[in-house]
């Protein structure tokens, strides 16, 4: 689907935090006050991946644990790592493979949680495509990142070529005019669109084919977590509860509030998207937490970036994350 460009929203919620009701979700723990706004930045314009932020926003969860969170949204010119460190923002939608590399380069990145249990991008094709090895000799649109962090696997392990690559802008036209090419996708984006104009389209999750991701991780900074680790763990413990309230309560708020930040995304879409999000199971299965991430899985994700010559073989991935958030996600998938 065309990524929508408007002008940049910000979604703020001012609480009166002296006065936060703590004991609403458990943990008094977190019993004092935030000292500043909570500042998180998406990796998009506002839209359903984004929903349990929003959800949490609107219905005051960040307020109850005592924080003042601002939402502000990524594009497609941002550098969400570079804003993180320096100093924007306290959390920002990164990813385990990026923040894995950036603090083998020494930048102190660091991913606490996670949105998704599984990737959400993929590659999208014309039916007649049924497997990836048939994209010999095909077209890809790539962006610079995906290019970075998933094309040498493709290329080495199905022998494509490198000329096949041009770059992706986030514009689904060329895709319907030409039957032979291929873009890369997001599972609840270009699909819809494409389902909207009529043209049908396969979708192969890079999950799949590669290992298995994080889909839209949380990232922040070790100066971050010495000087507001409470404020993290209060702002992930509300956001996994805004997450589980937009799936299996009424999603009314959290829709209504991407819509204020981004006009141009539709509801019609949220709402294919949620029942997307279902359907894949990308939070889980039924009693597993909500935003969790493990060793085992960031391991993983290492180990692909050494096989891939992306991460140094000594590099300290354990570095790059924090698994002691554990507690404060308390929010299990029904």
């Amino acid at each position: 689907m065309t990524r929508p460009v408007l002008s940049r929203a910000l979604l703020s919620r001012r609480a009166l935090l002296a006065a936060a009701p703590l004991a609403a979700v458990g943990g008094s723990r977190f019993a004092r006050a935030a000292p500043a706004p909570f500042r998180f930045l998406t990796n998009w314009y506002a839209q359903a991946e984004h929903a349990g932020f929003y959800q949490a926003l609107a219905r005051g969860f960040y307020r109850d644990v005592g924080l003042d969170v601002v939402i502000e949204h990524g594009a497609p010119q941002s550098n969400n790592t570079q804003l993180l460190v320096a100093g924007r923002y306290d959390v920002v939608i990164g990813s385990i493979g990026a923040t894995m590399m950036a603090a083998a380069r020494g930048m102190p990145t660091v991913a606490v949680a996670t949105s998704f249990q599984s990737s959400l991008v993929g590659l999208l094709t014309h039916p007649d495509i049924t497997r990836l090895a048939d994209l010999k000799g095909h077209t890809i649109l790539l962006s610079t990142e995906i290019r970075a962090a998933f094309w040498p696997w493709l290329r080495d392990h199905y022998g494509f070529d490198e000329s096949q690559v041009r770059p992706y802008s986030f514009n689904i036209q060329p895709f319907i005019l030409d039957p032979g090419l291929v873009i890369q996708s997001y599972a609840t984006s270009e699909p819809y669109a494409l389902q909207k104009a009529g043209v049908p389209c396969r979708f192969f999750p890079l999950d799949d084919a590669t290992y298995h991701d994080y889909g839209n991780p949380l990232v922040t900074t070790r100066d971050v977590l010495t000087r507001r680790r409470e404020d993290v763990a209060r702002f992930l413990q509300a956001s996994m509860r805004g997450w589980a309230d937009w799936m299996s309560g009424d999603p009314t708020s959290g829709n209504d509030s991407i819509r204020a930040a981004n006009p141009q995304m539709g509801l019609d879409q949220i709402m294919w998207s949620r029942q997307r999000f279902r359907a894949m199971g990308v939070f889980g299965p039924a009693g597993a937490r909500y935003g969790t991430i493990t060793a085992p899985r960031c391991q993983a994700i290492r180990d692909f970036l050494v096989a891939t010559r992306q991460l140094p073989a000594d590099a300290r991935w354990q570095d790059a994350c924090d698994f002691s958030f554990a507690d404060a996600l308390t929010s299990v998938v029904a």
